[in-house]
């Protein structure tokens, strides 16, 4: 080889892991040749296990690598997941290979803390107080059942959300005013034998649980991933963590100066639920000045096949706690739903108008359930309804609908699903799914059937006509009151937006899209569609001979159309 190949440089390295590098001089003629080589060799022994940090480092996801912090082998405080047990940082990389893992000296308390920490699988962080967008300050909501929710970053996926309900050490509090995590996972934890786990109830996220968690959400991803409704909500797993909560008190809010008694502490052995983060920010923070000129602009760009996917989503799989904090849109108009532990229910989701979340944006809070503020019932009801909506009522279904009606006009992928839960038991759906409870394969079934039947809107009609009626006292989720008129423009009919006083002109969230004939013929203008109630029903049917054999008769001929249309 030439002289000029000798002296060649080796390629610059990135900052992280860059050793201190000894470069080869030409080969003086008097020096044997064995004894450069020798030298060369010894110095490319050094080189190869930083070459192979730095290698780990640009193989990652790009919102990793601008996340994860820099690092040298030298520097004070580094340690690794294994040898710290506390930490101020989480760093992606894991420790170079044949290099003795870091370990800075124990403290006085004989508890080694690291400044930095090698071989985490996930950096975590709290949530902020608030988020930019379209040049509003927009609040961020943390959660009202008290389960940690964190923001994080991981190699292979990048950005993530990242949820636990029990498992973490330290006294973890998603804000000063939530109970503490649990520590360990003492229901259905996956270190208890099968036979000390509790049963998982109907409910999922539930605080204090684990494994019935899991169970829950990935069923539930896997079920909009067949039916190909993975684009109404973000896709879910679960994963072990191998990370330390993070340090910096509750974040850039008003809690800021409250003590964490949590930071740094080490996290292992404990599963969370992992989720792709949602674009944009919850409807109901965006949407709480009222119909301003920028929230109606925001209104017009709403995809409207994504609100109608979302419908879709929250009908079949029974979402029974849709509120403005878990429907988030974009600045460009994509609208996705999250926070799903509430399917499997009954019908209260603010997307189909009928059931408590939609009234509370249509009337107000005191007309629908008065007997729940402060005070109770003997001092805030009967309520009076507002003179004014919620322009969360422009996420009602029907103004994104073409011709504010879906019938069995499903979303690509749908109906095949349907037709193929159909053709099982609901033994089948449950253990094919690897489902938390059994009842939840009989309430997708009962839907499925619904849906198949007669369409979108007569299975939406079926679910409310199986809950109870609404008395404007109570708070709860399996209540409905009817379906009144769409309200889809700052104005329209006898309903009027809040915020929109004084427009010259009303403006609407689909300019043209007015109600087709089959909406025409099942919202009648001015007309609050009242399902029939299947427990009155049940009676009448009760009362005489020729009464039940009529039922009967048409009992029969909606089970052979349901079988027509299976086949």
């Amino acid at each position: 080889a030439s002289a000029s190949v000798w002296r060649s440089r080796p390629a610059r390295m990135p900052e992280r892991g860059r050793p201190r590098v000894c470069r080869a001089m030409a080969t003086p003629s008097r020096v044997s040749r064995l004894l450069w080589l020798s030298a060369q060799v010894a110095c490319l022994a050094a080189l190869v296990p930083f070459a192979g940090a730095a290698a780990s480092s640009a193989q990652m996801h790009p919102e990793a690598a601008a996340l994860n912090p820099s690092w040298t082998m030298d520097e004070p405080g580094l340690g690794t997941w294994e040898t710290c047990d506390t930490c101020d940082q989480c760093v992606l990389d894991a420790v170079p290979g044949g290099v003795p893992p870091p370990k800075p000296p124990p403290g006085a308390d004989g508890k080694t803390h690291c400044t930095k920490c090698l071989g985490c699988s996930v950096i975590l962080r709290r949530l902020k107080s608030s988020t930019p967008m379209l040049g509003k300050d927009v609040k961020v909501f943390t959660g009202a059942s008290g389960a940690a929710v964190l923001k994080g970053v991981t190699a292979d996926k990048g950005e993530v959300f990242v949820k636990t309900w029990c498992g973490l050490k330290g006294g973890y509090r998603q804000t000063p005013r939530n109970h503490p995590i649990p520590e360990t996972c003492d229901k259905d934890g996956e270190h208890l034998p099968e036979t000390e786990r509790l049963s998982c109830g109907e409910r999922g996220g539930v605080f204090g649980w684990s494994e019935c968690n899991f169970k829950f959400l990935n069923a539930l991803d896997a079920m909009a991933l067949d039916a190909n409704l993975s684009l109404a909500t973000p896709r879910s797993w679960t994963e072990e963590i191998r990370a330390f909560l993070p340090v910096g008190g509750y974040g850039d809010g008003p809690d800021a100066g409250e003590p964490d008694p949590s930071a740094g502490a080490k996290i292992e052995n404990v599963k969370a639920q992992f989720y792709e983060p949602a674009p944009g920010v919850a409807v109901e923070a965006f949407f709480s000045e009222g119909a301003s000129t920028r929230v109606l602009d925001l209104a017009k760009r709403i995809r409207h096949e994504d609100i109608v996917r979302c419908a879709v989503f929250d009908l079949l799989f029974s979402e029974q706690d849709r509120h403005g904090q878990n429907v988030f849109v974009s600045e460009e108009g994509r609208v996705v739903v999250l926070d799903n532990e509430g399917s499997f229910g009954p019908i209260n989701s603010m997307l189909l108008p009928g059931g408590q979340k939609f009234e509370v944006y249509r009337i107000g809070y005191n007309a629908v359930c008065c007997g729940n503020l402060p005070g109770g019932k003997a001092k805030n009801c009967p309520g009076t309804p507002s003179e004014t909506s919620a322009p969360e009522v422009w996420v009602d279904y029907r103004c994104h609908a073409p011709g504010r009606f879906v019938g069995t006009g499903l979303p690509p992928g749908v109906e095949p699903f349907l037709r193929r839960v159909a053709a099982m038991t609901d033994a089948e759906v449950f253990e094919h799914y690897g489902m938390a409870h059994r009842k939840h394969a009989s309430v997708l079934k009962q839907r499925v059937d619904d849906l198949l039947d007669g369409g979108f809107e007569r299975a939406l009609l079926l679910a409310y006509s199986r809950q109870r009626r609404g008395n404007g006292e109570d708070y709860g989720n399996d209540f409905y009151y009817g379906v009144a008129p769409p309200c889809c423009a700052t104005e329209e009919g006898a309903c009027k937006i809040r915020g929109a006083e004084g427009r010259e002109s009303h403006g609407e969230v689909w300019a043209g899209n007015g109600a087709g004939a089959e909406a025409l013929a099942l919202w009648k203008e001015g007309e609050v569609k009242m399902p029939k109630n299947a427990e009155e029903e049940n009676v009448k049917k009760a009362g005489g001979e020729n009464r039940r054999g009529g039922d009967e008769d048409a009992d029969a001929e909606t089970a052979r159309r349901r079988r027509a249309r299976r086949r």
